[in-house]
């Protein structure tokens, strides 16, 4: 099998990571865009001593579990990869990919792994979405996602199928109105140049409240004057009453992360307000908030089972962003203590359990090592519960350990990545924790992502620390 070659494959499985699996030659061949039932002829891209990837160049023979993606840019646009999947099957390779890490990767298998739940909505789901200026081969800018197969070029959006529909709405219109200023002045209004760093526009974020229908707007520019955009305001919050803010703010760094380093614009009060579970929340446009409010009812209903709560536990809730999952433990639990990197969101976590009457917290911006220090130094009670929601990523080693070392009898993980999940069970292993249950959740349906909830008890045997 070399590079270039083209082969028959049956195609038998779907990867974590979303590329299906066939075998020839004795050889796993991992496949971008097919489905398990599948007969394709495809072209080998890359060939490795363990396995080979490859790209459709024809479907011979159609699976009966494939179907027709309703999203127009399917194909083109990099995102919602999984359209081609009926949803049910969807839910059953999530599922398998969740307990799979674990078992394989964490070197686990004591846990009980329970049916996964489905997100309450599998279409317009996402309360926040982040979009990229571009331009167009005619010269007109261009406000999409990544194309897929090229970071660089920009898929001009016209309907998203995991947004609220009003969120097409406002993107159309801002589309218009930045293109009808570009018209007046093209030398300025031009999409930033991540290659040679060169341009203006950067990026679009828009935050929706499922439960009151406000959204917040954020345009993200490199330094430069924007002399027209109170009068552009003006114009989108008269058509657009249901705006809670518009801000515009600066970024001149160099990775392309949408984010404002210098705040030079705002209308309206740059927050809007979500319910879950009959509680209130105040989110930033930048603060960390579950995407899909429906599932995270579910995710955060899941959390608070596994914490076994019974009024007089002390939790710990780390990375907790803007307060969400320890308010929920709040009216169960003796006190909560949450740990946040980003300022703006202890702000809104702080806020937010004023709004719900929740004295017994306490939120801590810092990053995490040196929070968990400050505690283990202080008079700070012992924790009986911890809630650990850390980036992708996973959680830093060394605060893991730290962690650890509190010695508290449950640890409830919620992960959005089966891999690191995997990867911190092994030290959580080593540190007297075994995973007793885990429950994956849907909050990314025609994706491959999956998040899970895994409770580990403290072994009998290991004396708290």
């Amino acid at each position: 099998m070399r590079k270039g070659e083209i082969i028959d494959l049956h195609v038998e499985d779907l990867a974590f990571g979303g590329k299906a699996v066939a075998r020839a030659e004795g050889m796993v061949v991992f496949i971008d865009a097919a489905v398990p039932g599948d007969f394709v002829r495809a072209r080998i891209t890359r060939r490795k001593p363990q396995y080979a990837e490859a790209v459709i160049e024809q479907i011979l023979e159609l699976s009966p579990a494939r179907q027709q993606p309703a999203c127009r840019h399917f194909g083109i646009c990099g995102g919602c990869k999984w359209q081609y999947l009926p949803y049910q099957e969807q839910l059953k390779y999530k599922q398998q990919h969740a307990a799979d890490a674990l078992r394989h990767i964490g070197r686990n298998s004591s846990f009980i792994a329970h049916p996964i739940l489905p997100s309450p909505q599998p279409w317009h789901y996402r309360n926040k979405m982040e979009f990229s200026f571009g331009s167009s081969p005619s010269g007109s800018i261009e406000v999409g996602l990544h194309q897929k197969g090229d970071f660089r070029r920009i898929v001009n959006i016209e309907q998203c199928m995991i947004q609220p529909s009003v969120l097409d709405d406002v993107l159309g219109y801002l589309r218009d109105e930045i293109n009808q200023g570009a018209l007046e002045n093209s030398q300025r209004l031009t999409p930033y140049n991540n290659r040679n760093h060169t341009g203006f526009l950067r990026h679009l974020v828009m935050r929706h409240s499922h439960s009151s229908g406000q959204f917040l707007v954020a345009l993200i520019t490199a330094s430069g004057a924007w002399p027209e955009l109170e009068s552009i305001t003006g114009r989108f919050t008269a058509r657009f009453p249901a705006c809670g803010g518009f801000l515009w703010g600066v970024n001149d760094g160099l990775s392309d992360v949408a984010r404002i380093e210098s705040l030079r614009f705002m209308k309206g009060d740059g927050f809007i307000e979500e319910r879950l579970n009959h509680q209130t929340f105040r989110v930033s446009a930048f603060s960390f908030f579950q995407t899909n409010t429906a599932g995270a009812e579910l995710l955060y209903d899941t959390v608070r089972q596994y914490c076994e709560l019974e009024g007089s536990e002390n939790v710990l809730d780390a990375y907790c962003g803007t307060g969400t999952i320890g308010i929920h433990l709040s009216r169960y639990a003796r006190s909560v203590t949450g740990i946040e990197l980003v300022p703006q969101a202890v702000d809104d976590a702080r806020c937010n359990a004023v709004i719900n009457n929740a004295q017994n917290c306490t939120f801590i911006a810092a990053d995490m090592r040196s929070a968990l220090r400050s505690l283990s130094a202080s008079s700070q009670p012992h924790f009986d519960r911890i809630v650990v929601d850390p980036p992708r990523g996973g959680m830093d080693k060394k605060a893991l350990r730290m962690l650890i070392e509190l010695g508290a009898p449950l640890i409830v993980y919620v992960s959005c990545n089966p891999t690191t999940l995997a990867r911190d069970l092994v030290t959580l292993a080593e540190g007297g924790y075994e995973p007793d249950d885990v429950q994956p959740v849907d909050m990314f349906p025609h994706t491959y992502h999956v998040e899970s909830v895994v409770k580990f008890r403290r072994c009998s045997q290991v004396a708290p620390a």
